[in-house]
């Protein structure tokens, strides 16, 4: 569903992203993961289009995406849940929730499954008890959601996920790892992650970016026997 192919970044002189190569399996998860400034958000937002890339290529579903607009990535297929979820504060639940639905009436994206509000709420029936709340006055497991459930309407092919646990209370983390597992074969996921744990429980496959390079690859089941965990211990 996703090839990244020798990909480079640089912010000014620094060069933070070095030949980052990875791929998502068609309805599988692909988790990303390393400490903190290793350049694994710069990655997404590259990825979406948010940050230009220097050099290499990226492709949705066999099509070149490299150097499209952020809004035609999305009608493409890629859903987008940012580090610090950016929902917007002062909308009501529902209405954050019908902005991604206003995307994915626009997606060009048709093999990736349709989600409906019906199908959020009954994912995350927390966000159909307070629908008419302001999303700001969520809590942040709660906004969590509301992002995840936003992203989902867009109807993307590839649900791109930055550190969803971050700042989460435990039980609403069990809860988002449940709903990965659930949509895993209906759509593609990549997932960026510092907890070794989470990771874990939900990779098909996983990265670990050392300092902008893919420094360990392989299947989730190899995590453990790789020493993943003392690549991302702090």
């Amino acid at each position: 569903m996703l090839t990244i192919s020798s990909l480079n970044q640089y912010y000014g002189s620094s060069h933070t992203l070095r030949d980052v190569s990875l791929k998502v399996a068609e309805g599988a998860c692909t988790v990303v993961l390393g400490r903190n400034g290793v350049g694994k958000t710069t990655l997404l937002k590259c990825l979406v289009g948010l940050l230009p890339v220097k050099a290499g290529e990226i492709a949705l579903d066999g099509q070149p995406i490299t150097r499209t607009p952020t809004h035609r990535r999305v009608a493409a297929g890629l859903g987008y849940v940012p580090q610090g979820r950016h929902i917007f504060p002062l909308l009501s639940v529902e209405e954050n929730l019908c902005i991604g639905a206003y995307a994915g009436e626009r997606s060009e994206s048709r093999n990736g499954r349709h989600f409906s509000f019906a199908d959020v709420f009954h994912t995350f029936p927390v966000l159909k008890t307070m629908r008419r709340r302001i999303a700001g006055n969520l809590s942040g497991g709660q906004q969590q959601q509301l992002a995840i459930g936003r992203a989902l309407l867009t109807n993307p092919k590839l649900l791109i996920l930055d550190e969803p646990t971050e700042g989460i209370q435990p039980s609403i983390v069990m809860e988002i790892e449940a709903v990965i597992r659930s949509l895993k074969g209906s759509l593609s996921i990549l997932l960026v992650e510092q907890f070794f744990d989470f990771a874990q429980a939900v990779a098909d496959d996983y990265v670990v970016l050392v300092r902008g390079q893919v420094v360990s690859a392989g299947h989730g089941d190899q995590m453990e026997a790789n020493n993943v965990r003392s690549l991302i211990s702090v």
